[in-house]
């Protein structure tokens, strides 16, 4: 066994040691206010979102295509938006707007 290959197989099991430590960064938690003070939290991932229920609980939403702007669906739920504002639908209750809380 060569120098190079010893120094590789020595290195592996620190290089796996750090990278078990590592801890997954979340997306940040933007919260919107909507029609009738109701709060909304979502986390807005690689390919979902994460809705924090006003109720309790929490609905996954996959990324649909969109031909401008952002929506998701799913178990029930519709964000569709663009920049600050978004429109939150429930089943086939009618949309609610919300606008992204703070500065």
């Amino acid at each position: 066994m060569t120098n190079v290959s010893m120094l590789r197989q020595a290195a592996l099991p620190c290089l796996l040691a750090a990278l078990s430590a590592c801890t997954p960064v979340r997306a940040p938690l933007v919260a919107y206010t909507c029609e009738g003070g109701v709060r909304l939290d979502v986390r807005f991932e690689r390919n979902h979102a994460l809705l924090s229920l006003p109720g309790g609980g929490e609905a996954r939403l996959a990324q649909q295509a969109s031909g401008s702007g952002f929506w998701y669906a799913g178990a029930g739920h519709q964000l569709r938006g663009r920049g600050q504002a978004l429109q939150w639908t429930v089943g086939q209750a009618q949309p609610l707007a919300c606008l992204v809380v703070g500065p």
